[in-house]
């Protein structure tokens, strides 16, 4: 009989919660811990942070004890704050001999972190012969492995663009304030954190594009969009007409050689109401994804509980979670066994197995 994946979940936030439920809920993986970092949730039952029977899974603040434990791979969960303050913690798991797996931003991180960071990298997975893999829908699902695997049947790409649309209406209102909803778009502009959360994510993005196309930049160019709504929004929280109803995050990649619009886009359309959802989109499409070149192509996806019902959300123990988290975090659980049977250190995003290449001879590793 084949014995499960030993498992940490370290930060039993939203995606934490919901790593915390699948891996119980799973013959394929045994909970063996929970880190968590506050004192209200320590030495409190795994299950009962999630609304669940008791696992006797007990969940801990102490890190030596945590990283002591048996376990073939970490679920790394922790706050994304924008700011990269997860390294460290990152770097000590690994250094102890744990794999990880992530939603954070750090998929592919070889291609846009600096050097001395993958250097850090490298030597923690060395030391602790660990392997580091980061994965989740947007990215890598959707992006890379869906619309950049449509380019099988492509003769020739000229652009490629992806918008997510996530609709923040059933969102708590604070976060959506502290990130500039409800503000003027000159005051929206001025917050950081929302720009910087975005890049991080999309430097992933474009730079695992353009190695799966098998391209170089000639430059990539971010740019972000304040846009105001053009009348009273009541929910979640009262936006007044003028003040900013959807966030535009955006990043391009160019390629002179190929044309001169942008080679790669992806933008995130963060909008409250179906009233903000950007010209040419319809309701309930949450990514719609495009392919210029011979021939062209249009994809929409959108994701529901049920195709058979109106339902917003699962209700996962105490937990009522929109159907794109269960999608942000299962890339990541479903790579656990790839992750343990890897060799130590930074493990590339999984491609799509055959796409468009800007030389078809690229298709084999030379």
């Amino acid at each position: 009989m084949r014995k499960p994946y030993k498992v940490i979940v370290w930060g039993p936030g939203r995606m934490g919660g919901i790593s915390i439920w699948e891996v119980v809920n799973s013959p394929a993986f045994e909970l063996v811990g929970v880190r968590v970092y506050s004192e209200r949730k320590n030495g409190i039952d795994a299950g009962e942070l999630v609304g669940i029977e008791a696992t006797g899974v007990i969940a801990s603040n102490n890190v030596e004890e945590l990283l002591a434990l048996e376990c073939d791979c970490v679920i790394y969960t922790a706050h994304d704050e924008g700011t990269y303050h997860t390294d460290d913690e990152i770097l000590q798991i690994l250094a102890a001999g744990k794999n990880i797996v992530t939603p954070l931003p750090y998929q592919n991180a070889q291609m846009y972190r600096d050097q001395a960071f993958i250097d850090r990298l490298q030597a923690a997975c060395a030391q602790g012969n660990a392997t580091f893999y980061a994965d989740g829908i947007d990215p890598h699902l959707i992006p890379n492995r869906i619309l950049l695997g449509l380019t099988n049947g492509s003769a020739d790409v000229k652009a490629v663009k992806l918008q997510e649309h996530w609709d923040c209406s059933e969102a708590d209102p604070g976060p959506l304030k502290y990130i500039g909803f409800g503000n003027t778009p000159e005051e929206a502009e001025k917050i950081e954190v929302s720009r910087t959360m975005a890049v991080n994510f999309m430097n992933g993005i474009v730079h695992t594009a353009g190695k799966v196309l098998g391209v170089t930049y000639d430059r990539v160019v971010a740019s972000h969009d304040y846009i105001p709504a053009a009348a009273d929004i009541h929910k979640p929280f009262l936006i007044k007409a003028g003040t900013v109803g959807r966030i535009t995050h955006r990043m391009q990649g160019f390629v002179d050689s190929i044309g001169p619009d942008p080679l790669f886009t992806i933008e995130y359309h963060w909008l409250v109401g179906d009233s903000m959802l950007p010209e040419g989109v319809e309701p309930g499409q949450y990514y719609v994804g495009t392919i210029e070149g011979r021939p062209s192509m249009r994809m929409t996806l959108n994701y529901s509980v049920s195709n058979h019902s109106d339902e917003r959300f699962f209700q996962l123990g105490n937990m009522e979670v929109e159907p794109s988290y269960i999608s942000t975090i299962m890339p990541c659980i479903q790579a656990i066994p790839r992750v343990c049977a890897a060799a130590a250190g930074l493990m590339p995003s999984l491609d799509p197995s055959i796409n468009w290449k800007q030389d078809f001879r690229d298709l084999v590793p030379q």
